[in-house]
């Protein structure tokens, strides 16, 4: 078997990529980098990791490098991911989401593939079991035509837990593209997300190949019975509903089906924590050893949720139907904030998932 030599890339989300390829038979984490000297001491150290940096680029040209993990914040994923591309690796996987906007992303898909390097993106929820028994059973017409993913989450922006969402729904379509959105957004507090721009709260719709929509919100409030985070997926003979259970693991997904041409089925929430990072490890060394034709999480994939993210926020920002493929290459939520299209109304900033607001021009 090959031993894949991997390096990951900022250390605090970095940590369960670490964990997930020490895990996975035939990858050794030969190296770590983060800017934090004593985060990098305290994972090297837990995981036994011989080669500690500081800088990204001085780690790429020390190490022999097969995979690299880019786990930094959001804002530095295209940075870091290009910076790695140029480098004779193997695989990149870049934490969601790609970037702020569809330019950078296609760039940093563009950039490995001409490189020959597999990029992967960190939708990891693409390996819960049930979703992958659902998108079985669509696939087989157990609800016949699919017409309409819905989807929410109470709390936490577009490209945080909105990003996630979106791609599962895709996945259970079986990765369709995308044909046109349609969004509104709020922005009235000085709202950041790991020091990207983020909305108040967000609603939008994408047409998607084959005749499906998927329809989105969050920040909003709850759907009266409907579960946070919950998928309810109607076709023109029957329906599947995807559901959180247990409030504390927001992976432990009940299905049910109602169908038109089978019987009904419940299938249970799995009764064992799911190892998405070990999974999303192990499917990464089949597919470069060749036991696999590719792996589910192909930014290949990852881009057609990321135009449908990027595509929400431009008709917000535009007030029109936004095409695919997207025109606009820019930041769209950035852009609304700097014409003045969303002026904060309570000012204050506040990043909801790290108690410093991170300046862009601060993140190099």
């Amino acid at each position: 078997m090959n031993t894949y030599r991997a390096g990951v890339i900022g250390l605090n989300l970095g940590r369960s990529h670490v964990q997930g390829f020490d895990a996975a038979e035939g990858v050794e984490v030969a190296a770590v980098c983060d800017i934090d000297e004593q985060r990098l001491a305290d994972v090297a150290d837990q995981f036994d990791v011989p080669g500690r940096y500081t800088d990204a680029q001085t780690m790429l040209e020390a190490e022999r490098l097969d995979i690299v993990s880019v786990t930094t914040p959001a804002a530095l994923h295209p940075r870091m991911t290009i910076l790695a591309a140029r480098y004779p690796l193997q695989a990149i996987i870049s934490e969601k989401p790609l970037a702020n906007s569809m330019g950078e992303a296609e760039a940093m898909l563009a950039t490995c593939d001409a490189a020959g390097i597999k990029l992967l993106c960190g939708y990891q929820g693409r390996h819960i079991q049930v979703f992958q028994r659902a998108r079985a059973l669509i696939a087989d017409g157990a609800i016949g035509a699919p017409l309409l993913v819905k989807v929410g989450v109470l709390e936490g922006g577009l490209l945080n837990q909105g990003s996630h969402l979106i791609d599962r729904a895709l996945y259970l379509l079986g990765d369709p593209e995308p044909l046109w959105t349609l969004g509104q957004t709020q922005r009235e507090t000085d709202r950041y997300e790991r020091g990207y721009v983020c909305e108040d709260l967000c609603f939008g719709i994408a047409a998607v190949e084959g005749g499906a929509r998927i329809v989105y919100d969050n920040d909003i409030g709850p759907h009266d019975g409907l579960g946070n985070r919950a998928f309810v997926v109607s076709g023109d003979d029957g329906m599947l509903t995807l559901e959180p259970r247990d409030p504390a693991v927001s992976m432990s997904y009940e299905l049910r089906l109602v169908s038109g041409n089978r019987d009904d089925l419940v299938v249970p929430p799995a009764a064992a924590t799911i190892d998405f990072m070990g999974a999303q490890a192990r499917e990464l060394v089949a597919w470069l050893n060749g036991d696999v034709d590719g792996h589910r999480q192909d930014a290949h994939h990852a881009i057609k949720s990321q135009a449908i993210l990027m595509g929400i926020w431009e008709s917000s920002r535009t007030h029109t139907l936004v095409s695919m493929p997207m025109q606009t290459k820019t930041a769209p939520l950035e852009a609304a904030i700097a014409d003045g299209s969303l002026q904060v109304r309570y000012p204050g900033a506040y990043d909801i998932r790290r108690p410093l607001v991170y300046a862009r021009d601060r993140l190099g």
